[in-house]
């Protein structure tokens, strides 16, 4: 009987240790967990404290994560892991002075976006009225030559018929009304170009204006890498016994960086392709429908 007992510890002790390296995340799963699914190689995971000032309730933490668990089983087509509210592996959402900071970024980065957006909208506007400016005094310069050399044309022939007949000849008269016409277009004209000069005074100030507050965006440029200094921000951490995400952005980024987590929880490492999953920055890839990359499936497979 001793003997029969001292084999199946054997045997058991040869298939737990056999099962742990066939699949490393076992050993994150509890003793418990193990010898009630004895042949489920499943990672069991639950999500515990999620801080309400991230927004999400645990419920959407949950479905979350199972999405997440989910890019793994579709680019394995192994099921990998299970949700389990006793599991030993928990997921934590901290918010500490990393979301705060990084909330700070975003609201800076959306208002440097907004004044932006209306700088490009007032340049715009200014190149438009500078074409119409031009125009405009393109057509008054034109206007304006014609004026005067129809001026020196009819004074000329004035000065002609004056050697012919007098001042009260019809031809004479016929010059006289033309030439009062033409000066009077020339008044025209000339309060035309008054009008212009202001507009091209009020343009100047718009420009002016328009160069001030590019002058305001850049400096907030400027304070803004100053206040946020480019360098790698790591959101989240995986500690054997327990998931941290500390920094997210929005679901989308939150599912991926729960599902970055949990390669780690297989016993992967980071892997140095940008668009990878594994990659030890989240920023590269592509966070609506992602897929795993050819570099995750291949530390995965030779792990």
């Amino acid at each position: 009987m001793r003997l029969i007992l001292i084999i199946v510890v054997i045997f058991l002790s040869t298939w737990w240790i056999f099962q742990t390296k066939q699949h490393p995340q076992l050993k994150f799963n509890s003793i418990s967990d193990r010898l009630l699914h004895p042949l489920d190689t499943r990672l069991r995971y639950r999500v515990a404290d999620v801080d309400p000032r991230f927004g999400l309730s645990q419920q959407q933490v949950i479905q979350l994560s199972q999405e997440a668990a989910e890019i793994w089983h579709k680019g394995t087509l192994k099921p990998l892991f299970i949700y389990d509210p006793d599991a030993q592996l928990a997921i934590h959402l901290i918010y500490d002075d990393r979301q705060e900071q990084y909330n700070a970024y975003k609201q800076v980065q959306k208002t440097l976006a907004a004044d932006k957006a209306r700088n490009d909208l007032y340049a715009e506007n200014l190149a438009n009225s500078r074409k119409g400016l031009e125009m405009n005094e393109q057509q008054l310069r034109s206007k304006q030559a014609m004026i005067r050399a129809e001026i020196v044309q009819l004074s000329q022939e004035r000065m002609s018929w004056s050697r012919i007949e007098h001042a009260q000849g019809p031809n004479m008269q016929r010059v006289e009304r033309k030439l009062a016409q033409v000066k009077a277009q020339a008044m025209q004209l000339d309060q035309e170009i008054d009008r212009f000069n202001q507009q091209n005074d009020q343009f100047n100030q718009q420009v002016s204006s328009y160069n001030q507050q590019i002058d305001q965006y850049n400096a907030g440029v400027i304070q803004a890498s100053q206040r946020f200094p480019a360098r790698e921000f790591h959101k989240g951490v995986f500690m054997g016994d327990q998931i941290q995400i500390y920094q997210f952005d929005a679901e989308d980024d939150l599912r991926l960086t729960l599902a970055h987590e949990l390669g780690h929880a297989l016993g992967l490492s980071h892997h140095n392709d940008p668009a990878a999953l594994m990659y030890p920055i989240l920023g590269a890839q592509q966070l609506e429908n992602f897929k795993l990359m050819p570099a995750d499936q291949s530390l995965l497979y030779y792990r």
